[in-house]
């Protein structure tokens, strides 16, 4: 069987793959993205990565390097543009210089557009023509499959969820625009929301540097203050998803991230929120499903990439 290099890269880890033509997943390392040191030292970071699974795998045959990454990023040259969580980043690509240090072809495409594929090849829901798959992590972006295809958009683009505007007058996200999905519900939104809170002078068990999992755990835990706050991006989050169900028609759309799992425990509230707020079509039920291949939908969406399935 055929194997490839798989990468998965967000905007606070990055981990690399050995993957097999059939999902199964042989070796696999991670270690912090870590932006802010430069494009360069990422690209080189990751070269290491990549040369430490292969080893470990012990895989001969590897073809090609596929690479998932927060974006936007333009699927043809592997470019980033004004990537809100990759600082710096910006006009950049690692398919040069990954292409010199390890021989191989290399492709670059956006996590969600990714993860989707991976959604329509080894998912639950496998075989789907239309279905939308939304990442709510550090940052909001969307994966959009209509008639078995990703689509991408002009430059890579398309998929930028996370800047549709669900809160006028609202918070911004890094990329500055204020009032976004973005801004109000992913990992960073809630984070930051918990800071604000603190430092307005808050009483709450949460300390100024929790992050998105330290406000679920303490809402989990009683936490009034932290509860508010989940339950603010719980509702900017289900008003963003009836508004892709109005526009695309999908037939599912399938939530992941660790924000998305963060909400685990109030799956039948998010889901009675975006009920409420989407169109009559949807009285009898919302199509909206947790992903059924976890951590691993980034790296086998790089892997399909790599292969050339799309």
């Amino acid at each position: 069987m055929r194997h490839v290099l798989a990468a998965d890269i967000g905007g606070t880890h990055m981990r690399a793959a050995v993957v097999r033509e059939d999902s199964a997943i042989l070796a696999r390392v991670s270690a912090p993205t870590l932006p802010g040191e430069g494009f360069d030292a990422a690209t080189e970071h990751l070269s290491l990565l990549f040369q430490q699974v292969a080893a470990r795998a012990l895989a001969p045959d590897l073809l090609a390097i596929g690479i998932s990454t927060a974006g936007p990023v333009d699927p043809t040259d592997g470019t980033y543009r004004h990537p809100p969580n990759l600082e710096g980043w910006d006009g950049r690509s690692m398919i040069p210089m990954l292409t010199d240090h390890l021989g191989m072809p290399v492709r670059v495409g956006h996590d969600a557009t990714l993860a989707a594929l991976a959604e329509t090849r080894w998912g639950h829901r496998s075989g789907a023509k239309h279905l939308l798959y939304v990442t709510v992590s550090t940052g909001i972006g969307a994966g959009i499959i209509v008639d078995g295809r990703p689509v991408t958009g002009a430059s890579g683009g398309a998929g930028e969820v996370g800047h549709m505007i669900v809160a006028p007058g609202g918070a911004s996200c890094g990329a500055g625009c204020p009032g976004c999905l973005e801004g109000n519900a992913s990992g960073r939104a809630i984070a930051l929301a918990a800071r604000v809170a603190i430092e307005g002078g808050a009483h709450t068990i949460l300390m100024t540097d929790a992050d998105a999992a330290a406000v679920f755990a303490a809402a989990e835990a009683g936490d009034s203050v932290a509860d508010a706050i989940v339950e603010g991006a719980m509702g900017h989050l289900a008003a963003g998803i009836a508004g892709l169900l109005a526009i695309f028609d999908p037939e599912v759309i399938i939530l992941g991230g660790g924000v998305a799992e963060g909400f685990v425990t109030r799956w039948d509230a998010l889901i009675a929120a975006i009920q409420e707020r989407a169109l009559p079509r949807y009285a009898s039920g919302v199509p909206v499903e947790r992903t059924t291949l976890g951590d691993e939908v980034g790296l086998l969406g790089a892997a399909l990439w790599a292969l050339g399935e799309e």
